[in-house]
This record gives structure tokens, sequence and C-alpha cells, in this order.
């Protein structure tokens, strides 16, 4: 049975008309109910005194590695899982595309799907394909690679991250 973690977003109000968190948040969680698979939700915040977080960037990392799939609506999500080898099922939550899609063509990712195609009416098949993607054996070799390949920006998002985590 896959383990399918998922770090969604419902805010980042910079996008003004273009944000569509609140309805793909939705769709995808409507959407992860119905699989079976066992399904984790993740947090970016790290946090030593909540029992419930991570404490550090490496218990972090240990986590998402241990995944067969992360469904994610953020950037960070996106960075962790790749440069962890794992195949990411990326939704860009802004109308039109935003970071995610950014970071996604950065890395050359494949396993990204628009607001539009999510919230379409044909939307869960679309997720259920790509899902069948990450979990075989291309998509697992194509988080491998991407691993490998990191491009110099998710590097530094990944530093970023950690610098973040460790105040």
């Amino acid at each position: 049975m896959p383990v399918v973690g998922a770090y969604l977003t419902r805010g980042q109000g910079e996008y003004g008309a273009r944000r569509r968190h609140e309805q793909v948040a939705d769709a995808l969680t409507g959407w992860l109910g119905g699989l079976d698979v066992a399904r984790l939700e993740l947090d970016t915040r790290v946090d030593p005194r909540d029992w419930r977080l991570p404490a550090t960037a490496e218990q972090v990392l240990a986590v998402v590695a241990r995944l067969d799939v992360v469904v994610t609506t953020r950037l960070h999500g996106l960075v962790l899982a790749l440069r962890a080898g794992v195949p990411a099922l990326a939704v860009d939550p802004v109308a039109g595309g935003g970071k995610v899609s950014a970071q996604a063509r950065a890395w050359g990712w494949a396993g990204v799907l628009g607001a539009e195609e999510v919230l379409a009416p044909d939307g869960a098949a679309a997720l259920d394909e790509q899902l069948a993607w990450c979990t075989s054996g291309s998509g697992h070799a194509a988080a491998a690679a991407a691993r490998e390949h990191a491009p110099a920006a998710g590097a530094e998002q990944l530093d970023a991250l950690g610098a973040a985590l460790h105040p």
C-alpha cells in the first residue's frame, strides 16, 4: 500500500485574484480521502517544543524519504520530495501558475498540475493519472534522477529551509 504524504496550503494572499488555494486544497483533500493509500498530513513547520512536529531539518527529511509519494501545493514540499528522491505530485494553486510551477520547471519535473486542471470536471482523473505515474517505476526513476541532478535553485531552496529550521 502506498504511503502518501501531503503538504497543502490554504494561504499565500500575495497572489490576489489568482489564488485558488482553498478550492485546490478542498479538491485535493476530497480526492485523497477517497484513495486506498496510507495518508500522512505534513507540515513545513519545525518546532522542538511540539511533539507532533519534527524538531530538526534532518527529521523532516527522514520522514519525507520514507514516503512513496508527496502530494503538495507548496514549493517546499516539492523541493523536499525531489531532494529525497521521492516522486511529487505537485499542484500549483495559483491560476496561470506561480512558484510551484516555476520550481517544477527548474527541476524538469513532469509531475505537476495547474489549479485549472485540478478544478476542472475531470480533475480527479488528472490526479489519478499523475498519482499512477508517481507510484510507477518511471516516476520513481524520475525522482531518483531529480535527486542526482538537483538544480542550483533547488539546493538553494533546501539550504534556505534548513537555515530557517535552525535559527
